[in-house]
């Protein structure tokens, strides 16, 4: 019978009995370290690249202004293009045939469905717009509309429009996203034009990259207003994926 065996913990030298001051010293020079290594890998990718630029000869230079102006030509044809087709614009749609049509031209679209009402409701329509408006005109690439529900029942019922207002965004003639009510957007009626630009870039209805892209009002970096709250309400569905068409065969997907 073999007899039972206890081994001992054996630390390195000089770690022994470290006192949590040494520890910390010891963490501290291994960062600055991988810091420093870091930095000087970094210096070393800038070296490369200046060496590369410095022995660019005429013709790599020409190439490099070519691809460029080809480039610079493809952005002014897809903005002339965006502009016939009213982007930059924020349009109130009168019926569902308009709404179709537009989400049939453009590869992306963003939609408020409102309804027009006589009591206090009408204000978060306002707010909406408000910021859709400035939305529109900075963001070329989507085009911006609003509908009002109850002229488009067949539509509402078909893509469950429920609550108001509702913002649905369609990608390549598919519905692709949408924030029902302002719970999406922190619950208060007090969001800012930066929280809806980040909820809609974040899902790919506008092209935005908030590490990259400034403030459109500057001077004002926070996403939320925190002065008041008011729930409108929780979102009652979720988004769909629905292939949209003029008749009633619509393939509806869950996402």
């Amino acid at each position: 019978m073999s007899e039972y065996q206890m081994r001992e913990v054996h630390l390195p030298p000089g770690q022994g009995g470290m006192s949590a001051e040494q520890k910390m010293k010891m963490v501290q020079s291994k960062v600055t370290q991988q810091m420093m290594k870091a930095v000087m890998d970094t210096e070393k990718s800038i070296d490369n690249e200046i060496n590369m630029i410095d022995n660019l000869n005429k013709d790599d230079l020409e190439n490099i202004r070519r691809k460029r102006l080809t480039e610079l030509k493809k952005k002014a044809e897809k903005m002339s293009e965006w502009r016939a087709k009213g982007h930059g614009t924020y349009t109130e749609l009168g019926d569902e045939k308009q709404w179709f049509s537009d989400v049939k031209s453009s590869e992306r679209t963003i939609c408020l469905f409102y309804r027009n009402t006589n009591h206090s409701a009408d204000k978060y329509t306002q707010i909406m717009d408000k910021h859709l408006q400035q939305l529109a005109a900075k963001h070329m690439e989507t085009r911006f509309l609003k509908i009002n529900a109850e002229k488009c029942h067949f539509l509402a019922v078909k893509l469950n429009i429920v609550l108001l207002p509702t913002i649905l965004c369609t990608k390549d003639n598919f519905t692709h996203d949408r924030i029902e009510g302002f719970d999406p957007l922190g619950g208060t009626e007090n969001f800012t034009l930066e929280t809806l630009r980040a909820r809609l870039g974040k899902k790919g209805n506008i092209s935005y990259d908030p590490l990259i892209d400034g403030p459109l009002n500057k001077g004002r970096k926070q996403l939320y207003n925190t002065a008041k709250s008011n729930k409108t309400g929780k979102a009652i569905y979720q988004s769909k994926l629905a292939q949209l068409g003029d008749d009633d065969d619509w393939d509806d997907i869950s996402d």
